[in-house]
């Protein structure tokens, strides 16, 4: 390609263009590789995020309708999943919502935790990744919740621990190598 440009000839050759598409490539090819590992990581963080707000959720409606609610964990389903449930006062159960995890992401703990160290409630991590009795977190209005405890979620690499206090409120956590902070 050769331009005019006040009498003068400025030119660039097709090896110099192909030079260009192919530095544009390597760089966008790297580029790929980078964000993807952000885009998993943000995905543990996003599902820790949603059982926490669920937590929450599940807290403030026990409270405001005066009944037992239930955050349930189905760890052997597919695609994984947890559900709120209202419990009546004759004890029928009451779907209220049900958040799925990303294909990618599992309950259960990842590689970053080495051995097997006790979670942030002081206990052994479950296999399943769920530390609730039938994997289902109660929680009582006026009483919190009988049985505290956690919920582990990870993409294999990564581990967040949701620890769930015995007045109902909930906590990401992440283990640091020696703590969960």
């Amino acid at each position: 390609m050769i331009y005019k440009i006040k009498n003068r000839e400025i030119g660039m050759t097709i090896l110099e263009v192909m030079a260009v598409v192919v530095i544009i490539g390597i760089l966008t090819t790297s580029s790929f590789f980078v964000l993807k590992g952000i885009g998993t990581h943000l995905l543990v963080s996003d599902a820790s995020m949603n059982f926490k707000q669920s937590v929450a959720l599940a807290r403030q409606s026990a409270l405001e309708k005066n009944k037992p609610y239930l955050v349930r964990c189905f760890s052997d389903s597919t695609p994984q999943l947890w559900r709120i449930i209202r419990v009546d006062s004759v004890g029928f159960f009451t779907l209220v919502s049900r958040d799925t995890l990303h294909r990618s992401v599992k309950f259960g703990k990842g590689n970053d935790i080495s051995g097997s160290p006790n979670g942030p409630d002081g206990n052994p991590i479950p296999t399943d990744g769920i530390s609730f009795p039938a994997n289902a977190l109660a929680i009582q209005p006026r009483a919190g919740v009988p049985i505290p405890g956690t919920v582990y979620f990870t993409d294999g690499k990564e581990t967040r621990a949701v620890f769930v206090s015995a007045i109902g409120s909930a906590v990401v956590m992440q283990y640091d190598g020696t703590n969960w902070k």
